[in-house]
């Protein structure tokens, strides 16, 4: 996708970010942190416009018109066509004036999770928080349009509303979104090089453990100056969906970045189209 001259000064300190800035990024996102993993979603702003606007409607005419529009907006990403594939999916929610993020989290055996990500919580801000249930119930219904097989039901999703650092003025909220995004994104990059490192020092270690005998395996077993309540203050992975002011990059820090990355792959690929 191109950008045009407006886009980019859109990103000046003071400016709303532009929808095609968001569109941008998160496609910067997914092709810098998970290029060829279909496990992770950014879906495009259109197509999370159609989810946001779209009444809810349960019936089968509205079902299949839903999906078929969604998934004619998605005939370059086709990143809704296997739901059962999707582990994470972010979403752009741009509704009663505002920007957030809505965040779909896989979760087996358990309801699945949609956390939503709003730097206005301290204003009343229910008709864009209803935005965001619009969106989450028309994204289930297309999942299920498309995979038959997915049930839903009130019991089988639910919103978190996450606390989250807040802007102080009337123009940042699309900035947030992006700077959601990137935490979220790169942690959960990083977590996912972290296990497979852990999974192979743990092979590792089981294999010496196997090969010096019994006895030394006793004392390579033993815990005993482990704090052991440490372990269950806090689950790691829930840990990996909370954002605090301290992991933010302050919002015209993260104008410039966004804009250096504009500019980095305009220069370093043939087309901007590529992304």
């Amino acid at each position: 996708m191109t950008l045009s001259r407006d886009d980019i000064e859109a990103l000046r300190p003071g400016e709303w970010v532009t929808d095609d800035v968001i569109d941008f990024y998160f496609r910067y996102l997914k092709y810098k942190y998970f290029p060829d993993d279909k496990r992770y979603v950014y879906i495009p702003v259109t197509i999370a416009n159609l989810l946001t606007e779209r009444a809810v409607d349960s019936s089968k005419k509205h079902l299949e018109e839903l999906a078929s529009d969604a998934n004619a907006l998605d005939c370059e990403t086709q990143c809704l066509k296997k739901p059962k594939n999707i582990k994470v999916a972010f979403l752009p929610i741009f509704g009663d004036g505002h920007w957030s993020l809505l965040v779909y989290r896989y979760q087996k055996h358990k309801p699945q999770e949609f956390l939503h990500f709003n730097s206005y919580l301290s204003s009343t801000r229910e008709q864009h928080t209803q935005c965001a249930r619009n969106a989450l119930i028309n994204l289930l219904y297309v999942f299920r349009e498309n995979d038959p097989d997915m049930s839903i039901s009130k019991e089988s999703y639910q919103l978190v509303i996450k606390n989250c650092p807040q802007q102080n003025n009337g123009n940042d909220c699309g900035v947030f979104v992006c700077m959601y995004a990137y935490t979220l994104t790169s942690r959960l990059r990083k977590s996912g090089a972290d296990s497979k490192s852990k999974s192979i020092h743990s092979f590792v270690k089981r294999m010496s453990l196997v090969s010096s005998g019994s006895s030394q395996r006793s004392d390579e077993l033993s815990f005993s100056t482990k704090d052991r309540n440490k372990d269950h203050r806090a689950d790691p992975d829930e840990l990996l969906w909370k954002i605090k002011d301290k992991d933010a990059l302050p919002p015209d820090e993260m104008r410039r970045y966004i804009t250096k990355v504009i500019y980095h792959t305009t220069y370093t690929r043939s087309s901007s189209a590529s992304l």
